[in-house]
């Protein structure tokens, strides 16, 4: 599957996690998202975790220093729960219309 970067090195703080969860939940399950940022992304992978738990793996890649890189690829909900981000159809995210699961 392809990976869809997402450059975050010139993006206003406040202005970072909107394109992130954007770009994550329009993902299909297997495809990756790869950030590019100036700042560590752990606490991105903390909100990750709380907001769409068990539907993701989190890969750390090498960078130019200074700079972070994660490759975030979307997987099937473990544990049999609701789907991704709670969506009850367990789409994987593939559907962003939350009324359309």
């Amino acid at each position: 599957m392809p990976v869809t970067l997402l450059d975050l090195r010139e993006a206003p703080l406040a202005e970072r996690h909107r394109p992130v969860f954007s770009a994550f939940d329009g993902l299909r399950v297997g495809a990756t998202l790869e950030l590019l940022d100036r700042r560590e992304l752990g606490s991105l992978q903390e909100l990750i975790e709380a907001t769409r738990p068990s539907c993701y793996h989190w890969q750390e890649r090498p960078a130019a220093a200074g700079e972070s890189c994660v490759r975030i690829t979307k997987t099937p909900m473990r544990g049999g729960g609701a789907g991704c981000a709670d969506c009850p159809c367990q789409c994987g995210g593939a559907l962003l219309d939350r009324a359309a699961c």
